[in-house]
């Protein structure tokens, strides 16, 4: 057995960088990616500028960066377990000090912009090059063997004739990057090191953990990079699942890499056992290239895949099984799958891109992580019973619209009072999210039992009130009229008028495109006070019908194909001609002749949509109304 053994040494700032460009270290697949700001964006935030500056000021690390060592081939090797931001920080500054303190070259630019006999591109080139030196550059700077070793001869040809002028700038610009009395910066600062040696793996993993697990800097994703990382002991029954999740791991791992200094962990699926952080992370991976509405897992807050592995595991240590980990997988996909044809199903793609444009599409990516941790545990409940999936999506339906259509809502006591039936809005509150994926996997109707159609009624007719807002025809000065422009409709209003184009129209009219049309014209005017654009007043059409109207009455719809098979489908909605008549006249601009018609017919309207939309969530056919006229 090898003896164990923890040593303290001080390297300068040189030796460090000589074994980081030596590639005498490595940054082992557990330790975090770096994090650091390269200027401070807060007070509390750790940066590289902020490290960088206290190292001048103290000449000295403090804090010991930790390192296991072991021999290999190449000689004595070092594993970074603590320390990775820092040595980030440090290479950052040796390699392009003036990306770190780009004021220290304030005086020299300035000086720059003074010369005379240089071109604007010159002086730019001349800017950007001392930009980029290293510290070594800076430090051993020497006019004519920089610019001819680096083939500026041209630039150094039009500025030789300013050397005298040019060293007194530079050498405060070097008088910067010294330390007290003078001394480099590389050669004189000293960094105390922790050195584990003896030490396999395993415990340089649990070492990195117990170092970071109580002082806040690691997340829990990142705690669980160690704690999982000897949770080995199963197989994946699914071989090309098995090749499509090692390309995950490998792509993870990665990026994971991309900014680093040390060179990093590469995953190599022939030789590399897959453990159970890398297999929730490349899954979750995996699924986000196949899913819209699944992320790529991320290291801030707890990912997805991790929240869910719990709430049907009950917890990470001792779970990692081959059981487990395959029915995880097909758990997971399954769900993802269910939820995706729900999503389709909901918002038909040929219905939403001519209608809408996809905007009702779009909300979907407003679901939060834990929205989709309670959709697809209760989906994953659901399954367990061996529902139908007609009931999963009748289910996760009502369940997605009330909660899209309740964030319309402004009136923040009505929306929070409604809040109490969103079984998937945010609660705030430790464990709160972790009880309720466990109700959601136990009792999976929970996620829309306590919706009802009287408690949709009065969600929509909450926004309905909302969104009607009367207001007289012209501005104070009678001159010009308000609100042209045509309302923006809001989330509820278009999924209204969806399900009831997709209950009421043929596919195929569906091919055409679209717009939103006012039954009495946008342009009417009228006296006293209402609203041209509440919800009763609006109908999507097919746009080259709206082109041909105008203006003019609504007859104008019917004339012609496909007009007149159009208006027959949606009869319901736009009043009859005599109907119309009685509610606007259109002389030399269309005018509301009577107020209280006009509102009437909107509330008519607005109350079909409401009714059919409810109709169909609980299965109920709502069959045209005719008696229910002006």
């Amino acid at each position: 057995m090898t003896d164990k053994n923890v040593k303290n040494e001080q390297w300068t700032v040189k030796a460090l960088i000589a074994k980081i460009s030596n590639d005498e270290i490595s940054k082992p697949k557990f330790q975090r990616k770096r994090k650091w700001d390269i200027v401070p964006k807060n007070e509390n935030n750790p940066n590289e500028k902020s490290y960088i500056q206290f190292l001048f000021d103290t000449e000295n690390s403090v804090h010991a960066i930790t390192f296991g060592q072991e021999s290999t081939s190449r000689g004595i090797c070092f594993s970074n377990i603590d320390g990775n931001n820092r040595i980030n920080a440090i290479r950052h500054f040796i390699e392009t000090p003036f990306e770190i303190f780009n004021t220290h070259l304030d005086e020299l630019k300035m000086f720059i912009n003074s010369l005379s006999n240089l071109e604007l591109a010159d002086k730019e080139l001349l800017k950007q090059i001392f930009s980029k030196m290293s510290y070594h550059q800076s430090m051993h700077f020497k006019y004519q063997k920089y610019f001819i070793d680096n083939k500026y001869d041209s630039l150094y040809g039009k500025i030789k004739i300013h050397r005298d002028e040019f060293e007194p700038v530079i050498e405060k610009l070097q008088a910067k990057l010294t330390i007290h009395g003078g001394e480099h910066f590389d050669t004189n600062v000293k960094i105390n090191v922790n050195i584990f040696e003896g030490y396999n793996t395993d415990e340089l993993c649990k070492t990195f953990e117990d170092i970071n697990k109580y002082n806040g800097k690691l997340t829990e994703t990142e705690l669980l990079a160690c704690r999982l990382y000897k949770e080995i002991n199963f197989d994946i029954a699914d071989l090309p699942f098995k090749t499509e999740l090692d390309l995950c791991i490998t792509e993870y791992y990665k990026n994971k890499a991309e900014g680093e200094v040390l060179s990093c962990y590469v995953h190599d699926p022939a030789k590399d056992k897959i453990n159970a952080h890398d297999f929730i992370v490349g899954f979750q991976l995996l699924c986000s290239t196949k899913y819209a509405f699944i992320d790529k897992p991320d290291v801030d807050e707890l990912s997805l895949f991790f929240k869910l592995y719990k709430g049907l595991y009950g917890s990470y240590s001792g779970t990692f099984t081959s059981e487990n980990v395959n029915s995880f997988k097909d758990k997971i996909v399954d769900s993802c799958n269910i939820l995706q044809r729900i999503f389709l199903s909901i918002f038909t793609e040929k219905i939403t891109s001519k209608l809408f444009n996809n905007a009702c599409k779009e909300r979907l990516n407003t679901l939060t992580k834990n929205n989709l941790v309670l959709l697809l545990s209760s989906i994953i409940g659901y399954r367990n019973k061996n529902a139908d999936e007609s009931v999963i999506k009748n289910s996760v339906e009502k369940c997605l619209l009330f909660h899209f259509m309740l964030s319309d809502l402004k009136n923040k006591d009505q929306r929070d009072a409604l809040k109490n039936y969103d079984s998937i809005t945010y609660k705030a509150g430790g464990g709160v999210i972790d009880v309720l994926t466990k109700t959601m996997l136990t009792s999976p109707d929970s996620i829309s039992n306590c919706l009802t159609p009287e408690l949709f009624d009065r969600l929509l007719s909450q926004l309905y009130a909302e969104v009607n807002n009367p207001y007289e025809r012209k501005l104070e000065n009678g001159d010009k009229n308000r609100n042209d422009k045509r309302r923006q409709l809001k989330f509820f209003e278009k999924t209204l008028m969806f399900y009831y184009y997709k209950e009421k129209i043929p596919t195929n009219m569906l091919e055409n495109e679209f717009s939103i049309e006012h039954i009495c014209p946008n342009s009417s005017e009228w006296d006293g006070i209402l609203d041209k654009d509440r919800t009763g007043n609006l109908i999507p059409i097919i746009a080259s019908m709206n082109c041909s109207r105008g203006n003019r009455p609504v007859s104008e719809y019917k004339k012609g194909e496909p007009g007149k098979a159009f208006c027959n489908f949606i009869r319901d909605i736009v009043p009859s001609n005599e109907e119309y008549d009685k509610i606007i006249c259109h002389n030399r601009k269309p005018k509301i002749i009577d107020n209280e018609l006009y509102n009437a017919m909107c509330v008519k309207n607005e109350e079909l949509y409401k009714r059919n939309f409810i109709g169909l969530l609980w299965g109920t056919k709502v069959p045209q109304d005719p008696s229910n006229c002006l």
